[in-house]
């Protein structure tokens, strides 16, 4: 909808570094994308990597998912480049980072399983010019820095987790208890 009947009107919602009217963008910016296409090679992504995480333990998928968006939105805000970031790439990266290593602090089967499956998907896709060379400047008008961010935050989001989790449940718990005395 943004980019084809809006014609990318809700990208100056994106993340914009060092700016009020940028700050906005930490949550709204995985929302929005350039294209077609980049949508599409997010969606792709997201079904796998999100999918592994999730499947990992369903319960925490929503902690992840939102410490891995809030972190590395806030990282890019403070330090980006002067750009709008748009596209949930770095969300992405950050489901890789995780899951990577998450089986190192964890040290369980299921764990070293994802690991094995996000390093298989990860060689499959490198064989065609994809996915970890985006974390380098490579390509002009990329994100690689949100990339980059993105993935070392899923390694600070897997040896968090609880703690993490714990203030996700927290902020769950008062939001249900805000809703209810509302009504």
């Amino acid at each position: 909808m943004n980019f084809g009947l809006l014609g990318r009107a809700l990208n100056r919602l994106g993340l914009a570094p060092r700016t009020l009217i940028g700050l906005p963008g930490i949550l709204i910016s995985p929302f929005l994308h350039v294209d077609w296409q980049h949508l599409e090679g997010n969606t792709v992504f997201y079904f796998i990597f999100g999918g592994l995480v999730f499947l990992r333990e369903p319960s925490e998928f929503g902690a992840i998912t939102g410490a891995i968006a809030v972190i590395s939105g806030s990282v890019i805000w403070l330090i980006g480049r002067p750009a709008r970031y748009v596209g949930a790439s770095g969300v992405l990266f950050g489901y890789i980072g995780f899951l990577w290593s998450f089986a190192y602090f964890d040290r369980n089967l299921s764990s070293v399983l994802m690991l094995v499956m996000t390093l298989m998907v990860v060689v499959f896709t490198q064989r065609f010019g994809h996915t970890l060379w985006l974390i380098l400047p490579i390509r002009k008008g990329m994100a690689w820095d949100g990339h980059l961010v993105g993935l070392l935050t899923g390694i600070f989001v897997a040896r968090h987790l609880l703690t993490l989790k714990g203030w996700f449940d927290q902020l769950i718990d008062g939001l249900n208890r805000l809703g209810s005395s509302l009504t």
